[in-house]
């Protein structure tokens, strides 16, 4: 398993869908219409995400967990390398956030980092170790704002005060990165990259991360030069 880890709008759903087609398995991507209430999060700053956050946290857990319960019956069934464009991992991430800035109620936030920490030990019976491998994008705030803003949702552009939310986000996943020591873990500094338009830069990412799965015993290195080859031509 694979998981791609960034703040908003960095990039994590594209590299998810060009990782996954090349190395020819699945990938769990986030669908923000499957969580009900993600909308009225942001409807009023933070007072209504102070007020839906353990929900919709709740929601995300669900989704979530369901994602993870069809990565482990695939590995099971022989495909392996399975990508996610968000996880429990970065859930918790996300949780935290809400909970430094006084928008997730602390008995509320308790509970809800049990419940993650409990689908993380154990999913559908089998000890969960984490992902194989985290790839974590890193980019400067600004280009996070300027994707938000390309990628045109209005949930995320209806309030100019959600800027400072974003700068939180965007830091707290600078803190995870430099703290984080649990599972395998690559960076891959996006500042001067542009894996979706540019093929090079796009070639130099898939290389680097299925360079790493071989040294991670994920993938052989005459199955990663077949791959190279293939997208070299």
């Amino acid at each position: 398993m694979i998981y791609i880890l960034a703040p908003i709008g960095i990039g994590k759903t594209s590299l998810a869908k060009i990782l996954a087609h090349d190395l020819h398995t699945k990938a769990f991507l986030e669908k923000p219409e499957k969580i009900p209430l993600l909308n009225s999060f942001y409807e009023n700053g933070n007072i209504s995400r102070e007020m839906k956050a353990f929900a919709v946290q709740i929601e995300f857990l669900d989704y979530r967990y369901e994602q993870l319960l069809e990565g482990m019956f695939l590995r099971q069934e022989g495909m392996n390398n399975t990508v996610y464009d968000s996880s429990l991992i970065s859930d918790g991430i996300m949780s935290r956030n809400l909970y430094n800035r006084g928008e997730f109620p602390e008995v509320l936030y308790k509970d809800y980092l049990r419940l993650n920490n409990v689908m993380q030990r154990n999913v559908a019976g089998h000890p969960f170790m984490g992902p194989d491998l985290i790839v974590y994008l890193e980019a400067p705030f600004e280009r996070m704002l300027s994707n938000i803003s390309l990628r045109g949702r209005k949930m995320e552009t209806n309030d100019p005060k959600l800027k400072e939310y974003y700068h939180s986000v965007w830091q707290i996943y600078q803190d995870w990165y430099n703290s984080y020591g649990d599972t395998p873990t690559m960076k891959i500094d996006m500042k001067n990259i542009d894996f979706v338009n540019n093929k090079t830069d796009q070639n130099s990412v898939l290389d680097a991360i299925e360079d790493e799965l071989v040294n991670l015993g994920k993938l052989t290195r005459k199955e990663v030069d077949k791959l190279k080859q293939r997208r070299h031509q």
